[in-house]
């Protein structure tokens, strides 16, 4: 991981009506969500090419020799996934925010979260067929991306007078 100086980050904070308000430089912010959208992709093509082994598909594309174990590759997915939300979302309104969360919540957070979280609870207990929790988990959380989704499309712009 490259640690850059502060001074070199291009970010600008402005205080504004007793809150912190953070611009960040296009050029960087362009820079950044490409190199986080490449590493979600690289890391999503790999585990789903090792669920596809699992699901028993035959095919060039079902393959086992991936170098990382899919718990902690559904991790990794979940949490650039997060991190690249929060700079899409970064400078927009309510309403977008709800909109993008929710999208990212449903499709590239749900799945991968809920299958590291139910391999890691049949670890814990050491029971192979604990890891059925991610059925009831994958569900609640793709129902909390649909909701935030909705509140986004739904929602009202709100009109501030003064």
């Amino acid at each position: 991981m490259i640690l850059l100086p502060v001074h070199m980050l291009h970010i600008n904070k402005i205080f504004s009506q007793g809150k912190e308000v953070v611009f960040m430089n296009r050029k960087f912010k362009v820079g950044l969500l490409c190199t986080l959208f490449v590493l979600l992709l690289f890391f999503l093509v790999h585990w789903l090419r090792f669920e596809s082994y699992i699901i028993g598909l035959e095919g060039p594309f079902a393959k086992q020799d991936i170098m990382i174990s899919p718990l902690y590759l559904g991790y990794f997915i979940t949490l650039i996934s997060l991190s690249l939300t929060f700079f899409l979302s970064m400078g927009r309104s309510k309403k977008s925010k709800f909109k993008i969360w929710g999208i990212f919540i449903m499709v590239p957070i749900s799945l991968p979260l809920a299958y590291s979280i139910g391999l890691t609870y049949s670890l814990i207990v050491r029971n192979p067929w604990a890891t059925m929790l991610m059925f009831y988990i994958f569900p609640l959380i793709f129902i909390a991306g649909l909701i935030l989704l909705c509140f986004g499309v739904f929602k009202n712009n709100e009109v501030r007078q003064f």
